[in-house]
């Protein structure tokens, strides 16, 4: 009854509208879950934060609090956060947590993306690299060295040894596990940055 009243709404164009979130997959993933679905949803690319808004997300609760960053923990904070806005929350409550004061400075930054590094390590990437066999983790391995950019599927099978085709499996499998996707043909990614530096991380251990 979901489906057939969304499907209506959108024929008769009626005022309905669902708005979410999701990776860079949600487009396949919708796809494979209602038929013509690239034509119930517009969709529209986020990505890392723009300087200035990046800034603000830091600096704006901070200030309403009292607290105020130098130029210096600012830098420090948005170059190891990539801009990416989950990243910044984590480090912004990090430095929260270990500033003695405030203004917050540069050694008050580095200290805060130590932190909030080992908390993504021990929560957001490590959950998707469990959920990885050990083949999978082998395939994931070979796009590390890419960063996150992404990998064509033929140079990953060159590292590895074998032929594209006997990739498909572990692949498949990754994609729908939504720890990566194909932003092109031949072509695969990481669902999330900082994925690929998690994961040389794991191996230098």
């Amino acid at each position: 009854m979901r489906e057939r009243s969304s499907s209506t709404a959108g024929q008769r164009g009626w005022s309905f509208y669902i708005i979410g979130a999701g990776l860079p997959n949600l487009p396949t993933t919708l796809s494979e879950a209602r038929t013509y679905a690239e034509r119930l949803f517009t969709y529209r690319t986020i990505g890392p934060l723009a300087d200035a808004d990046a800034q603000y997300a830091l600096t704006r609760p901070a200030k309403e609090m009292g607290a105020e960053f130098s130029q210096e923990a600012l830098t420090v904070l948005l170059d190891a956060s990539g801009r990416y806005p989950y990243f910044i929350q984590e480090f912004g409550k990090a430095i929260w947590d270990a500033a003695p004061s405030t203004p917050f400075n540069e050694e008050d930054a580095e200290v805060a993306v130590s932190i909030g590094r080992s908390q993504l390590d021990a929560g957001f990437f490590s959950s998707r690299w469990g959920r990885a066999t050990r083949r999978e983790r082998g395939y994931l391995g070979a796009m590390a060295d890419d960063g996150d950019a992404g990998s064509s599927t033929s140079t990953i099978a060159e590292r590895l040894g074998v032929r594209v085709t006997a990739l498909g499996p572990a692949r498949a499998q990754l994609i729908d596990k939504g720890i990566i996707y194909s932003p092109a043909y031949g072509h695969v990614a990481f669902t999330v940055p900082g994925m690929s530096a998690f994961i040389l991380r794991q191996q230098d251990d």
